[in-house]
């Protein structure tokens, strides 16, 4: 009479070998060929124009990317992209110097928004009507257009992910070919201290209906990049 197979009677089975192997911290590939030192990037990309390559990139996804030549532009540019509105939420702490005076002196109230504890639902009921968000941007990635943004107490998700429109003030040194140049350049220390990071690659769409792509489902319809 055959009874069952049980552990007892194969003490070394593929589980114990698999979880034998990582207490003892020894590569479970041994055969696999060594990382190279560098890689082929999947795109080339111009060192001297990542400016021109982050702005043609961005534009392809119907983002807008406007070129100020000082801080004085970009808070203009802003000031005409908010219009009539009284409100706009944005982070603590913007890169743009005079831009958070310039709005108050305009009657533009700035909102930072601290979504924690049992009011919750309440605080994000409060903004929800505010059409624009303002942040920076830790990063601009010249190859693909896109935005990093790494998540601290002054820099919350909020401002680009919540309001239909979102402003981004990038500043042009932060400007890296791809998301390994930045990692490479600033982004282990930076997200080793930070909550979490972001990438923003234009306005926010979907293809799910029909194949049909429509913008601003699941966050901001209009994203615009002010470069100073």
């Amino acid at each position: 009479m055959r009874r069952p197979v049980s552990y007892k009677d194969n003490p070394m089975s593929s589980r114990d070998k698999i979880l034998n192997a990582l207490k003892a911290n020894r590569p479970p590939f041994p055969e696999a060929a060594p990382r190279p030192d560098d890689y082929l990037p999947v795109t080339a990309v111009d060192p001297s124009d990542l400016l021109g390559r982050f702005k043609a990139e961005l534009e392809k996804l119907t983002g807008k990317v406007y070129l100020c030549d000082s801080e004085a532009d970009g808070t203009a540019v802003i000031k005409q992209i908010i219009g009539t509105d009284k409100q706009v939420i944005a982070w603590g702490a913007l890169s743009l110097a005079g831009l958070q005076e310039a709005l108050l002196t305009d009657g533009i109230e700035i909102v930072t928004p601290l979504i924690k504890g049992e009011d919750r639902r309440a605080a994000l009921q409060t903004i929800e009507p505010i059409r624009v968000g303002i942040t920076g941007a830790d990063a601009g990635l010249a190859t693909t257009g896109s935005l990093v943004m790494i998540t601290n107490d002054d820099q919350g998700r909020l401002p680009s992910l919540m309001p239909p429109v979102h402003i981004a003030i990038l500043r042009k040194e932060r400007l890296y070919a791809n998301l390994e140049a930045w990692i490479a350049a600033q982004g282990r220390d930076a997200l080793a201290a930070s909550n979490s990071i972001t990438v923003i690659t234009g306005p926010s769409r979907t293809g799910d209906i029909e194949m049909m792509i429509v913008l601003g489902v699941h966050g901001p319809g209009a994203v615009h990049v002010v470069i100073v």
